[in-house]
């Protein structure tokens, strides 16, 4: 274990000691091997120790993934990322007006559907069922406008890949970007098998609201319906099975190791996954953006330049009921950072929903001290 390795594995293990589970930190530095430091538990049941090896689900992260996979097409001249969505989508409402990069770039106007879509176990989603929740809440406006952030241009993406590579969503992603990098500890759940038994606990914190308090996520608002699944408690529950991964699909549904992530990192600003020029689709014009409750500061495709270390670092954050993961890159420096936790919460504002955000500062100056 490296002295750097074994700080990081303090600053886990003090993580753990103010309130989260488990958790799993990566990093690498430019062409050095990628180490691992873990603390806390991945079953709280069992109390069985999180191993390096161990799979968390990475929610948004996912969104990296799904944009290289779309941009890949790009490149190969299967699809043209200007072109109109409407080509693929001719139901999709203003669809001649949205172009395929607006998918993914959260600029496609589209309304959205998280936070009105139920937390039901049980529920199978097919991808257009989540396209339908979000037109029936509304919200749309006309593309081109300001980022935000959208989970419906990520699902349409999907089934764009899947009728242009004629596989499924999962397949493609592993055919383009898993193989070639050699990622062998990273899934998608929703359309391919994957070993369940790999994956951590997640647990989920929902204190009952304070009288009067508002339901604004910016103000601490619980961002996701979990009525009838999981009651208000001052206790972490349970929440592994709160949430089916088909809901997930291409905006949030894989499961990896975060060795995985800094590898996919690493690979994808080398050019092995797009060449360098059409890297840029995703890297560069970027737009400002104001998420509330994250570290997001402009976005591209897939891609979000995010404050962290007081540097500017590029890649994605990610949270799913009882989970909540990180993916960075500084090409400065070269590191390639990834954490992931088993504890989360719908509130952004609580420790359980972005505590591991200090704990990746605090890694970072460590690593590069």
């Amino acid at each position: 274990m490296t002295a750097k390795n074994e700080k990081i594995e303090g600053l886990l293990g003090d993580y753990i000691a103010q309130g989260a589970v488990g958790a799993s930190l990566a990093f690498a530095l430019d062409g050095a091997p990628v180490e691992t430091a873990t603390a806390g538990v991945a079953d709280r049941a069992a109390g069985t120790p999180v191993k390096p090896g161990d799979l968390f689900k990475i929610g948004s992260c996912t969104k990296t993934y799904v944009a290289a996979a779309l941009v890949r097409l790009a490149e190969d001249g299967k699809v043209d990322l200007d072109a109109p969505a409407a080509g693929w989508f001719p139901d999709l409402p203003g669809g001649e007006k949205i172009s395929v990069r607006q998918l993914v770039n959260h600029r496609s106007g589209l309304p959205e559907f998280e936070y009105d879509l139920p937390m039901d176990p049980s529920r199978v989603w097919a991808p257009m069922d989540m396209v339908d929740v979000a037109f029936k809440v509304g919200g749309q406006k006309a593309p081109g406008g300001l980022a935000v952030y959208n989970n419906t241009g990520y699902v349409l993406a999907g089934l764009l890949i899947e009728k242009i590579a004629a596989m499924p969503l999962g397949a493609y992603v592993r055919k383009v970007v898993l193989e070639p990098l050699g990622l062998r500890d990273t899934w998608s759940p929703a359309t391919e098998p994957y070993p369940a038994e790999r994956v951590v606990r997640g647990y989920y914190h929902r204190p009952p609201p304070a009288p009067g308090a508002s339901t604004e996520l910016a103000a601490g608002g619980e961002m996701w319906r979990m009525e009838g699944v999981l009651p208000y408690s001052n206790e972490l529950q349970d929440s592994s099975e709160t949430f089916h991964y088909s809901g997930g699909y291409g905006c949030g549904d894989m499961i990896a190791t975060p060795a995985d992530l800094v590898a996919f990192m690493r690979g994808l600003f080398a050019g092995k996954v797009v060449s360098p020029r059409w890297f840029q689709a995703m890297f560069g014009n970027r737009a400002p953006v104001s998420f509330p409750g994250t570290r997001m500061r402009e976005t591209g495709a897939g891609l979000f330049q995010s404050s962290y270390g007081d540097r500017a670092f590029y890649g994605h954050q990610g949270s799913i009921p009882g989970y909540v993961c990180v993916m960075q890159h500084d090409p400065e420096s070269g590191l390639t950072i990834a954490m992931a936790s088993n504890v989360g919460s719908g509130n952004r504002l609580s420790f359980q929903a972005s505590g591991l955000h200090e704990v990746v500062d605090k890694a970072i100056r460590a690593i590069l001290d």
